[in-house]
């Protein structure tokens, strides 16, 4: 109940939001001690405004009072803790054409390093597959794509 209370005060939730949360949010539910998932609500929203009636207003603040005392030095922090698990990564797979420009790319800097002069370096024709290469699944730009893939293997 203690935990259902907090968590409707960080949130500024309603008491029957805040009771339909939990019961969705694994992280709710391990804020508020649980170990193990549970799909069904801890109480019904009318229990918690009888356990907050039952505390006064006293006793919710004297909750929130511990839980600073107890986790927040005063409110003041040196390390923060962050939850990455939930936000999206900036990841690109390895395709076919994107090894292939990377390939290409990089016999570009060899040749530099080692000051030969290409006959040509294809930056315009590399601009123009890859956007030919790019949007593949649309049914009028199969075609363009397979042909732009041969020819940046070539």
């Amino acid at each position: 109940m203690v935990a259902l209370l907090m968590l409707k005060h960080i949130r500024n939730l309603s008491d029957e939001s805040v009771v339909e949360r939990w019961a969705e949010n694994g992280y709710y539910q391990y804020f508020s001690g649980e170990h193990v998932f549970t799909a069904k609500a801890p109480c019904e929203a009318s229990e918690l405004v009888h356990f907050r009636n039952r505390i006064g207003a006293e006793g919710v603040e004297l909750i929130l009072k511990e839980s600073i005392r107890i986790n927040g030095k005063g409110g003041k922090e040196d390390k923060a803790s962050i939850d990455t698990t939930v936000q999206e990564k900036n990841i690109t797979y390895p395709t076919d054409s994107k090894l292939h420009r990377k390939i290409i790319k990089k016999c570009i800097g060899i040749a530099d390093k080692e000051e030969l002069e290409l006959r040509q370096r294809y930056p315009r024709t590399l601009k123009k597959l890859g956007i030919d290469q790019r949007f593949r699944n649309h049914p009028k730009n199969g075609a363009n794509a397979r042909k732009a893939d041969k020819k940046v293997k070539r």
